[in-house]
């Protein structure tokens, strides 16, 4: 049987990424309605930095979803 790799790509920094099966390289934000690679969750871990909120925002803004409330820094919270 041959090994499928199933690949995202990371909403907001755009990189491919593998997600499933036996590896999960991303994660994937119900808050937001998007997915992102290790990378961009590990190092938004304080909340996402302003040059990312109009990509975690687009899916809220198409599907008329409230902002979650900032943190204490005034960036959007990660999950």
């Amino acid at each position: 049987m041959k090994d499928v790799k199933f690949m995202q790509c990371c909403d907001t920094c755009g990189s491919s990424y593998q997600f499933g099966p036996h590896l999960y390289d991303g994660k994937t934000i119900p808050t937001y309605g998007i997915n992102v690679c290790m990378t961009c969750w590990q190092a938004n871990w304080d909340g996402w930095a302003p040059h990312l909120e109009a990509k975690v925002t687009a899916k809220l803004e198409a599907k008329e979803l409230p902002l979650s409330a900032r943190n204490a820094k005034g960036w959007l919270p990660r999950d």
